[in-house]
């Protein structure tokens, strides 16, 4: 009975956090869509680690919804090693002249915020998604678009929170007061 209830409280949290991702990509996905030129047949290639599937869902979704032309093709269409006219006999075989070859990849940063007081400080680490966005015409390869598009989940931060810390003038400080009440203490009669 308690595996039970342990297996369904570890499920209950993965579909939160899957909902989470989804949700977030959504929000991405509908940044990301303006830069997206849908004039021509739209081809994406995401690679972007654990966001991947919840992108292209979102974003497939919300390109379909614009009225993009969105094509499924294999990664061999785009492959750089084919050459120009192989790529064209490719994209004619699916009925097309040429595509938009949207390539979308994610780099992890981590941004530090430190929280100063007077006498001490502390810092945490919170990670920023950046996703860069390149936009390639088939089958020419020219590159007609590079964008960049930054987000950072409100609730996501690092475990490793520094502990407070002492800024160096902070003894200085606490030897002067102590020696003021000592002198007073001494000279008051």
């Amino acid at each position: 009975m308690k595996k039970c209830i342990l297996l369904l409280l570890l499920f209950a949290a993965a579909l939160l956090g899957a909902s989470t991702l989804q949700q977030d990509a959504a929000e991405v996905a509908a940044r990301l869509l303006p830069f997206i030129d849908t004039n021509e047949a739209v081809i994406l290639d995401i690679r972007c680690g654990e966001w991947t599937a919840a992108l292209f869902h979102s974003l497939s979704l919300q390109l379909l919804e614009k009225g993009a032309d969105l094509r499924d093709f294999p990664p061999e269409v785009w492959d750089e090693e084919l050459e120009q006219n192989q790529i064209s006999a490719q994209l004619k075989d699916f009925g097309l002249e040429t595509a938009n070859l949207v390539s979308l990849e994610l780099n992890l940063q981590w941004k530090t915020i430190e929280h100063k007081s007077f006498f001490s400080y502390r810092s945490e680490r919170k990670p920023q998604y950046v996703f860069s966005l390149k936009q390639i015409r088939l089958p020419q390869r020219k590159i007609s678009q590079l964008e960049s598009v930054s987000f950072s989940p409100a609730e996501s931060r690092d475990t490793s929170l520094s502990a407070p810390r002492l800024r160096w003038f902070e003894p200085i400080f606490a030897a002067t007061a102590l020696a003021s009440i000592i002198f007073l203490l001494w000279t008051i009669e």
